[in-house]
């Protein structure tokens, strides 16, 4: 394909990763928003799920499309079965910005952060005890790039960290991996629960009221894979009752959160505005992978990080 001129579509690029694109693929013909032009690529590096799908459908000759996101919107996974387009995402971009996130948000509650902010504002000396980390049990749900960075660095401080996924397959970064079926006895008597999954119809809605009263009472939830992962009543009746002490949230069902969600002044919740891989080292990573595949889909080779659109990822 190379020395062919080939359009590309470009979702929220900043001009300087618009500027590297372009140099590595001298032959592309960058489009932005509403272009009726032939594009036989698209490039997705921030869009919403609407434009997406409204783009595949106008534009059915596109081949290869790339989002730089770890998981792809559901409704393009559905468009893309079946047809001829090529997937690629961001995975292994995301891990390590994702795993420090985990971390800072999990000691942030340990070490009561918040509280200690709270005193130094209003000038109080309030001496308390804290947490440790270290001895936790932990489980880790999803244990790709964000899954398996988070669950070793947890390692790293002394947590005990076991797994689920779909494959149920070890890997080394967990001391044990659950699989379907085996749900329940994953969660049994944890301390912290970290969700890193993709959103598909076998995660969505898997941690409700029954999958949080397994959990050690006073454990702490984190998700930051997809918000619906979570059953949002369920969450905020467990923090209320206790058998939550606390819980930190990078995305949820709606994003942003409505004004009137309770979740915004919930005690113990700890919310980020689904950025926890918002860093200079991801955009590297990420650009990275991008002129990576740029150079293979110029000379029709194997693309990285193909995503199977059946699976989810």
């Amino acid at each position: 394909m190379a020395g062919e001129h080939v359009g590309v579509r470009l979702f929220g690029a900043p001009q300087a990763i618009a500027d590297s694109i372009a140099a590595s693929w001298p032959e592309a013909v960058l489009h932005g928003e509403d272009t009726a032009a032939d594009c036989r690529a698209a490039i997705a590096w921030q869009a919403a799920e609407d434009a997406l799908v409204a783009f595949l459908s106008a534009h059915p000759e596109c081949r290869w499309l790339h989002s730089t996101a770890a998981g792809v919107p559901p409704r393009v996974l559905r468009w893309a079965e079946g047809r001829s387009v090529v997937l690629t995402n961001g995975s292994g971009a995301h891990g390590r910005a994702v795993a420090e996130h985990v971390l800072a948000l999990l000691l942030a509650h340990y070490k009561r952060l918040p509280a200690l902010l709270s005193d130094q504002r209003s000038r109080r000396w309030q001496p308390a005890a804290a947490g440790e980390l270290y001895g936790r049990r932990a489980g880790v749900v999803g244990l790709g790039d964000l899954g398996r960075t988070t669950a070793a660095l947890l390692s790293a401080f002394g947590v005990r960290v076991t797994g689920y996924r779909r494959s149920g397959a070890a890997v080394p970064e967990v001391d044990a991996v659950f699989g379907p079926g085996r749900l329940a006895e994953f969660l049994s008597g944890l301390d912290i629960l970290v969700l890193a999954a993709p959103l598909t119809p076998s995660t969505k809605g898997l941690i409700g009221a029954q999958q949080m009263a397994l959990l050690s009472p006073g454990a702490v939830l984190v998700n930051v894979g997809r918000g619906p992962v979570v059953d949002e009543a369920a969450l905020l009746a467990a923090l209320r009752s206790g058998q939550l002490s606390g819980a930190a949230l990078d995305v949820f069902d709606t994003e942003p959160p409505p004004p009137l969600s309770e979740l915004w002044s919930e005690p113990g919740v700890i919310i980020s505005p689904h950025s926890a891989d918002a860093t200079a080292g991801t955009d590297t990573r990420s650009l990275e992978l991008i002129i990576d595949n740029v150079g293979r889909f110029r000379s029709d080779a194997d693309l990285h990080n193909v995503v199977d659109a059946a699976r989810g990822y």
